[in-house]
């Protein structure tokens, strides 16, 4: 069945302004989410949505203010489902149900857990997407809160993934928690992919991974992903988009970027950093946590006054002719 699916949504030509790495295998399965809009970042708020990045920023009609994964990070999510085919996967934080739609087309056995689809019309709206795309029968979706419910449903169907995609609640110490828990209940081949690593708070969890002896490596992406792998599997190899100047956050410099050749910028900014940090008594992952809250606030500090301005724009009432 999911063969016949995505030989109909193969093929098409990528929209204006979207981006995937080559080499990857692309599919389009956008007409199962007959909500989804092209967004506009300033309408979102929230301090690390990567405005600067020029690609492509797709959001439900209904909810404009939150994003989905960008086209890139899908493929991302689908070339790595790909060689995880017929086995169990994991995703904490489905939203839409685009992430897990990608997931789900890639061939893999799809528990998705988010206290959203406790709400109605948003199971219904995820579901009917999932129908559409011919994948509904291989994703269970499960309302509720991460790590406990993580932690039920392994113990009640004594589960165990082989891939594991977290996008949960982005703020402390929620990614730590998510990424403990999962850590648990991963196979000894097993793959964490993680989002939103533009945030210290989210990179918490693949620090973790890291010190316990994972293989860890970051994806330049708009929001940027992060993936740890153990035992035998290798994560898929991503080439960030060459037409963008990318930008390494403080708290994520110590991570390689697949694709990437290091940036002699970067060199200089670790080393200018080790020189701060010498004069701290903070240890090196909370000083570079510090450091990207501040170099972030800067960047925030010069879109918030487009930001307010879609924001009134928005609340004035309409003129009548």
């Amino acid at each position: 069945m999911i063969e016949k699916t995505v030989k109909v949504i193969k093929g098409e030509l990528l929209p204006e302004g979207d981006y995937v790495s080559p080499g990857f295998s692309i599919i389009q399965p956008d007409s199962c989410f007959p909500n989804m809009i092209l967004g506009n970042t300033y309408d979102s708020f929230w301090f690390y949505l990567r405005r600067d990045i020029p690609h492509n920023w797709y959001v439900d009609r209904r909810q404009p203010g939150t994003g989905f994964v960008s086209r890139d990070e899908a493929h991302i999510l689908y070339n790595t489902a790909l060689k995880f085919q017929g086995k169990k996967a994991l995703e904490i934080g489905c939203w839409m149900g685009w992430s897990a739609c990608h997931l789900a087309l890639g061939g893999v056995e799809l528990d998705v857990i988010d206290p959203m689809l406790s709400t109605e019309l948003f199971y219904e709206s995820v579901t009917d997407s999932l129908k559409s795309a011919g994948v509904k029968e291989f994703v269970n979706l499960l309302p509720g809160y991460s790590p406990q419910a993580v932690e039920e449903l392994a113990n009640k169907f004594q589960r165990k993934w082989s891939l594991i995609f977290i996008d949960g609640h982005h703020e402390s110490p929620a990614p730590l928690n998510d990424v403990m828990i999962c850590e648990q209940f991963a196979e000894p081949d097993a793959l964490i992919l993680f989002h939103d690593l533009a945030s210290p708070d989210v990179g918490e969890g693949l620090d973790y991974l890291k010190n316990k002896g994972w293989n860890t490596m970051v994806y330049q992406t708009m929001q940027i992903m992060g993936v740890a792998w153990r035992g035998n599997i290798e994560p898929v190899i991503h080439q960030p988009d060459p037409e963008i100047n990318w930008r390494l956050p403080p708290h994520l410099q110590k991570y390689s970027v697949s694709g990437s050749i290091p940036n002699v910028l970067e060199d200089k900014s670790r080393k200018m950093l080790k020189s701060v940090r010498s004069n701290t008594l903070l240890n090196e992952a909370k000083f570079l946590s510090l450091y990207s809250h501040a170099d972030q606030l800067y960047y925030y500090l010069s879109w918030l006054p487009q930001m307010l301005k879609q924001a009134i724009a928005k609340k004035k009432p309409q003129e009548r002719y």
